[in-house]
């Protein structure tokens, strides 16, 4: 996509799939901090869709359909939208609940409608569909009923439209034991994203602190006290440290890490069915190693 065309593009396909969901630019993506298994796969596959001449040579084409999964605020989201804007094409988020329709055959008709579009787009538009489970339910042990009929009808519209579309495609979930496996096997590569290492969170912490220059024993202790925090909670704590060490003296409130680190755990915590990171499950001992670092005057 040319430089002088994203203002354009962005009015354009919002008017074309605003009822959709939301579109997200390649300007606006963020470098996901990514374990080694899942930065290896991205890199094969960003590879595998510049070299589009080499495979057709042989046979073959460019994976193109991507299923992600993992635990609530991996990053499945931002990994999606990173890959689309070194492609340089914007992507459509859409959230799969919300196709949904109150009436029979409603849901299958919106889904038909948004291929359609995003067949005819201009600009190479990438779909994105979050909480894919909600639309691509297992079809086995339903009964007849009307919910039941237009839940069978949505997963065949899925299929029906995933084998006409040769556009990029993503699809999230949590839960991917819920996902038809028809729909399961038109996805060409499975990408599981799970929790970050010691490594990531260290890397994670740094990016989000920003532009606060902190010490890396500092960065370090934050690290470890987020043991187990997805990067969405990771990022909530950082922005917090920041949040204090603006506001605080004017607040009149300590900013000293171990009272910053606190006053974060009792205003958050992590999602339902997520592990406790170690400042929730050992606060104590966690809060006496952040005393033990150098902070921010």
């Amino acid at each position: 996509m040319a430089d002088s065309e994203p203002a354009s593009a962005r009015s354009d396909l919002e008017r074309d799939f605003g009822t959709h969901g939301e579109i997200v630019m390649p300007g606006d993506a963020q470098p996901p901090i990514l374990t080694p298994p899942v930065r290896a796969a991205l890199h094969q596959w960003l590879f595998e869709m510049n070299a589009e001449t080499e495979l057709r040579a042989v046979g073959l084409k460019p994976r193109s359909r991507c299923l992600l999964s993992g635990p609530p605020g991996c990053g499945k989201t931002t990994l999606a939208h990173h890959i689309t804007a070194r492609l340089g094409v914007p992507m459509l988020v859409i959230q799969s609940h919300e196709i949904v329709g109150m009436y029979l055959g409603q849901s299958g008709s919106r889904i038909g409608k948004m291929f359609r579009q995003a067949r005819r787009d201009r600009y190479g538009v990438a779909l994105f569909f979050d909480e894919f489970d909600a639309l691509a339910k297992k079809r086995e042990g339903l009964g007849s009923q009307g919910a039941d009929n237009e839940r069978a009808n949505i997963t065949i519209a899925l299929l029906q439209e995933l084998d006409r579309f040769d556009g990029l495609l993503f699809a999230a979930t949590n839960v991917t034991k819920e996902i038809d496996a028809a729909i399961w096997r038109r996805f060409q590569m499975q990408i599981e994203i799970g929790l970050p290492g010691p490594a990531e969170r260290y890397a994670i912490v740094k990016m989000y602190l920003a532009p606060f220059e902190v010490a890396d024993d500092a960065v370090g202790a934050i690290a470890a006290a987020l043991d187990g925090a997805a990067p969405s909670l990771i990022k909530e704590g950082c922005e917090a440290i920041k949040r204090s060490m603006v506001l605080g003296p004017k607040m009149g409130l300590p900013t000293d890490l171990p009272s910053i680190m606190d006053r974060f755990a009792n205003s958050a915590s992590a999602s339902e069915g997520m592990p406790e990171p170690a400042l929730w499950s050992a606060r104590r001992s966690v809060l006496a190693d952040l005393a033990q670092v150098e902070w921010l005057a």
